[in-house]
């Protein structure tokens, strides 16, 4: 099930750089769900809204994740919630298509390929 969750009225704060996603025998993750096959990396982020905040640690399948820095604004597309059970405990994991840091409210040109 997709839940895609609306961004319009949020703004978006890494607190850190881009971290591998590792497997219990620490080797990195890859995208099997969404079928690329990329690494999967992963960032927290700061989510503001109306008066209110929330940290989001957030998944995506790149072969090289942005160069970010502490507390700077970026762009999220197509952020998913993925609601999981383990051991009886509800969780949420989250996973977005990109994130792009923002320049002066801008989004950072696109590397080429």
């Amino acid at each position: 099930m997709d839940l895609i969750i609306d961004t319009s009225n949020a703004k978006f704060q890494v607190s850190g750089d881009f971290e591998p996603r590792l497997d219990k025998d620490r080797v990195q993750r890859r995208d099997k769900s969404g079928g690329t096959n990329l690494p999967l990396w992963a960032a927290k982020v700061v989510a503001w809204t109306d008066g209110d905040a929330e940290t989001l640690l957030v998944t995506v399948a790149v072969e090289n994740p942005p160069k970010v820095s502490q507390g700077q604004f970026v762009s999220i597309e197509r952020l998913q919630a993925m609601p999981w059970v383990q051991n009886g405990n509800a969780r949420v994991a989250f996973r977005a298509k990109t994130i792009v840091p923002l320049s002066n409210g801008a989004p950072a040109p696109k590397p080429s390929n």
